[in-house]
């Protein structure tokens, strides 16, 4: 205790005495406690003064050119700011410390501000002997999270290290410190279901912890380790013998916030790279440990199968639709034209994360981006949106340009989200957000109506099912070296996903009991793959395929743990070498929305329930969510008759026979429509007759999805072409424009050309991304051209509302149009 510093043994006596925490932060805000000793001020001195004089030695010495000195100031201000970092890194960690050690009552009372909305005063107390619980077994859990940390988690940093072409990472010590963890808040959930008990805890580990550690040889170390955020405790199933509970599953619902303080050769160094890797590879194994969808799980009896709480359980699927996004800030300037960015956007859901591709040169960018996420524990979790800047310049950050936060509980129980959300943390901009939830079943029909919904939706990454496995233990491995045993690791991949177990040393049979979870695009043609590969050599020690389409005949699409043959070698001989696991197969099953349909107008009410409505159309239509139904409530798309314009004086007619929706039901009351079960293909309705335009006429097809936020134009034909010479027959061709920012080259389509030809028929489709409230806002601009001459002369073109012939109600329109001279945009209402 006598070469301890003085205000370290003063924090390690601050426990359950208020002045001494007061005095504690009193010296914390004045910068007493912190103040540096004579013995730091020359070393930090010797370390700013290091590559001052190795730089003027080489230039003395005429080793180094002359642009070396200009890095002299250089380096002497990157040490000082690293410096001032460090300072305030190290009072934030003193002040987390003092407060871990501090009496609970003090602490939660002096930081009501920063608690969780749902912690009250009467948690106080449950806080209390909880963290008193925690002290008392404080040197057992750490002990045993010292022997996790060895035996799991370090093999987990040496796979993430060698991504970045790292090797040799080996523990040294481990001292988790003397500070135990301590318990900010307490929720405990009454509705829940009967078989367990869900506490949610606030937890801040702020020890004193000493870990160090050799990267490639080099000696680091990690002090003064902090950790904070919400923690969930699942303890199921309930038992009416001893121990009373099974099992319990311990995780953090978001990803928590990490810090610590580099020492070693690394510090003394400051090489920005290897920190940088350190810091990632930290936040990465805690996430892959404790943060959702990953489970601590750890069985308390003997009587409960350990796949009973180590085989994950998701609640649902959350599908994202990232749309759009508007007036984001401008990161590159220009000299010679408006400022631009080059957006992407992260998404994160617990350790889940996604990254759109990257939309150059644009302040109001269309990804169309789609991802899902299997969502174990919905309320309290958060959709993580992040937005940046790309940078070509290789090692350069990408600049921030906002960031946004949505609460998934709400839509868990909704069924659907669909706005426009102002970013944070930025000057302006704003991102439009589609989510939909999707419970899980294991009813057959709910099957084929998924594998429906993902085809209309065209994204060929979207799920029909998800597989959970539990991959428990591997029996009889060859060796992959000579006299050597094996390290073996089991590779599970189903689709374009791999999941990987934590890799066991020197071992024939190992134990893994890991479950994992897997979206499946289509379980009728989907297989799953186990490869047990040597972590040393990486040499494939046995290979097993499992057809899914097996679970679908399986009772409850299950099967439990049993052995299956390995294939060893590429002969396909089969050895004694076994894999034991046991899978369970659900379905996706869209949560229905109830939507009070009128027949006789065109408004549409709020959801009143979670079923859904869709109209009768001639074909099947897109999913309408009640997101949908508000936003052209509020937008006044609907209307049926088409307004006066340039565009429409000619002998344009709307089909008759466009559905209508249908009602059944007397009285008052509105019947309100199952979709999946009530939804009519109606009859071919007959195809209008061509007008008589003296410039010609031109046949489309206008298609509106409200799930895809497209729509999809198709140019039939063009008939009777005007004449003016026998030997001038135009080469006709089509072209597109979305109004009113013409000179966006993005909304330009151009069908091909026929040569000499006045009635042609093109039978092409074209694609825009649009989303519902634009339909209202945006002008279709048709060109017929002619290539006889370089300047491509106009033959006719019409310009159309898009409301006036596609909306909620009538989601498809085909019509023929007479073409009239040449329309200047901002003509048309």
């Amino acid at each position: 205790m006598a070469d301890r510093p003085a205000d370290e043994l003063r924090l390690l006596n601050v426990d359950n005495n208020s002045s001494a925490l007061v005095a504690e932060a009193a010296e914390v805000a004045d910068g007493t406690l912190n103040k540096p000793t004579v013995r730091q001020t020359v070393w930090r001195v010797t370390k700013g003064l290091v590559p001052v004089v190795t730089i003027y030695a080489l230039g003395f010495w005429r080793v180094a050119s002359v642009s070396a000195w200009v890095l002299v100031p250089f380096f002497f201000c990157l040490s000082v700011v690293r410096d001032l970092l460090s300072d305030a890194g190290r009072i934030k960690r003193r002040r987390a410390q003092i407060a871990a050690a501090a009496d609970e009552k003090d602490l939660i009372t002096a930081n009501v501000a920063e608690l969780p909305s749902w912690v009250f005063f009467p948690d106080i107390h449950r806080a209390e002997w909880l963290n008193q619980i925690i002290k008392q077994m404080w040197p057992m859990i750490s002990a045993y999270a010292q022997n996790t940390i060895k035996t799991t988690v370090e093999p987990m940093v040496i796979e993430s290290l060698r991504e970045y072409k790292i090797n040799n990472f080996a523990f040294d010590k481990l001292r988790l410190g003397s500070i135990p963890p301590k318990i900010g808040g307490v929720k405990v959930y009454d509705k829940v279901s009967r078989d367990q008990i869900m506490l949610d805890i606030d937890v801040i580990f702020a020890s004193d912890s000493d870990i160090s550690f050799y990267v490639s040889g080099i000696p680091c170390g990690i002090k003064d380790f902090q950790i904070r955020g919400m923690m969930r405790v699942v303890m199921k199933p309930l038992l009416t013998t001893s121990p009373l509970v099974g099992g319990m599953q311990i995780f953090f619902l978001n990803q928590p916030d990490i810090d610590y303080d580099l020492m070693g050769v690394a510090d003394v160094l400051d090489m920005p790279g290897l920190n940088d890797v350190l810091k990632k590879v930290i936040a990465q194994q805690v996430a892959a440990t404790m943060v959702l969808p990953n489970k601590l799980p750890i069985v308390l009896s003997n009587e409960i199968a350990a796949h009973v709480v180590k085989l994950p359980e998701p609640e649902g699927v959350l599908r994202v639709h990232i749309f759009q996004a508007k007036n984001l800030v401008a990161k590159d300037m220009s000299l010679i034209r408006k400022g631009k960015s080059d957006p992407y956007v992260i998404v994160t859901l617990g350790a889940q994360q996604y990254k759109t591709h990257t939309i150059n040169n644009e302040l109001n960018p269309k990804w169309d981006y789609w991802c899902e996420f299997a969502s174990f524990s919905p309320r309290g979790q958060v959709l993580k949106l992040k937005l940046f800047d790309e940078d070509e310049m290789v090692g350069k950050k990408h600049s921030n340009l906002g960031r946004a936060s949505i609460q998934i509980g709400n839509v868990a129980k909704t069924g659907y989200f669909d706005k426009w959300i102002n970013l944070e943390d930025t000057k302006h901009g704003m991102i439009h957000v589609r989510m939909l939830w999707l419970d899980l079943t294991l009813e057959q029909s709910a099957l084929k109506r998924a594998l429906t919904e993902t085809q209309e939706l065209r994204i060929t990454n979207l799920s029909s099912a998800v597989v959970m496995v539990y991959v428990d233990s591997a029996i009889n491995l060859p060796n992959a070296r000579a006299q050597s045993k094996p390290d073996p690791l089991v590779r599970v991949t189903v689709g374009q996903t791999t999941q990987t177990t934590v890799g066991k040393l020197r071992t024939e049979r190992p134990v893994y009991e890991q479950g994992f979870t897997f979206l499946v695009n289509n379980p009728e043609t989907d297989t799953i793959e186990f490869k047990v590969i040597d972590q040393k050599t990486n040499t494939q020690l046995g290979l097993y395929v499992y057809e899914l389409s097996l679970l679908l005949v399986a009772q409850n699409m299950r099967v439990d743990t049993q052995p299956y043959d390995l294939i060893i070698d590429s002969k396909n001989q089969h050895h004694d070498s076994k894999l034991l696991f046991c899978m369970q197969l659900k379905f996706l099953k869209k949560l229905p929305v109830l939507v009070d349909v009128n027949d006789d107008t065109t408004s549409v009410t709020k959801p009143l329930s979670r079923q859904t409505s869709v109209q009768s159309t001639k074909s099947v239509n897109s999913v309408i969510t009640s997101a949908d139904v508000s936003e052209i409530q509020s937008s006044a798309v609907g209307n049926n008759t088409p307004t006066d314009g340039m565009s429409r004086t000619s002998s344009i007619k709307r089909d008759s026979t466009v559905s209508r929706n249908s009602h059944t039901g007397g009285g008052d009351q509105e019947p309100l429509i199952e979709q999946a079960e009530t939804t009519e293909l109606l009859s071919e309705p007959e195809e209008p007759a061509p007008g008589t335009g003296p410039l010609g006429s031109i046949q489309l097809t206008l298609t509106f999805s409200v799930a895809r936020q497209r729509l999809n134009v198709t140019i039939h034909k063009v008939v009777n072409l005007p004449i003016k010479e026998a030997s001038d027959i135009p080469d006709p061709y089509v072209k597109l424009y979305v109004l009113p920012k013409k000179e966006n080259s993005n909304t330009k389509r151009k069908t091909e050309t026929y040569k000499d030809n006045c009635n042609p028929v093109y039978e092409e489709t074209f694609e825009y991304i649009m989303g519902v409230a634009e339909l209202n806002s945006k002008q279709l601009e048709v060109t017929v051209l002619t290539k006889k001459t370089w300047h491509s002369p106009v033959l006719g073109q019409i310009v159309l509302n898009i409301c006036d012939y596609v909306n909620i109600n009538t989601p498809s329109f085909t019509g023929w149009f007479d073409l009239e001279t040449e329309i200047k945009e901002g003509t048309v209402g």
